[in-house]
């Protein structure tokens, strides 16, 4: 039986997972550096194993993930297109991924923090995709020049 706890980490868990793989799709086309986009295609294909993954325990649980609502997809979309709108350089679309990677990491950590309870296989799984997104920091940091 998934608890109220259970459900709340991995649904945060789907949230983060799905909204990366949705911000790689909407910046992807705009990315001209090969080695970026090549490293955005690979942690897309990785976002996109801990989305079924999730969606799998969930569902082994008769639960759906709640996701990302159409509005939240939308704000998202709109301020990925207006923050690329006049720079699509490759030190600032990995800054930009750098952000969203930091705050999907938080989130999930208040979400595990506040759902203590949950069980441990479902808080390991969202370690598991913090430590992911700790990894993908530092590997878009590459594309950050050094300030003079």
């Amino acid at each position: 039986m998934l608890t109220g706890e259970d459900f709340a980490v991995l649904n945060e868990a789907y949230r983060g997972a799905r909204a990366g793989q949705e911000s790689i799709n909407t910046v992807i086309s705009k990315i001209y550096d090969e080695d970026l986009a090549l490293d955005l295609n690979r942690q897309a294909v990785r976002f996109m194993a801990f989305e079924n993954r999730i969606a799998d325990k969930l569902r082994e649980e008769n639960q759906r993930p709640s996701g990302v609502s159409r509005m939240e997809r939308a704000k998202n979309w709109t301020a990925i297109q207006a923050n690329t709108l006049t720079n699509t350089s490759t030190e600032h679309m990995a800054d930009m991924m750098i952000q969203g990677n930091a705050k999907a990491i938080t989130e999930l950590m208040r979400t595990v923090k506040k759902n203590q309870g949950a069980k441990r296989e479902y808080c390991e799984l969202a370690e598991e995709l913090m430590d992911f997104e700790e990894k993908n920091i530092s590997k878009l940091k590459s594309y950050l020049r050094e300030r003079p």
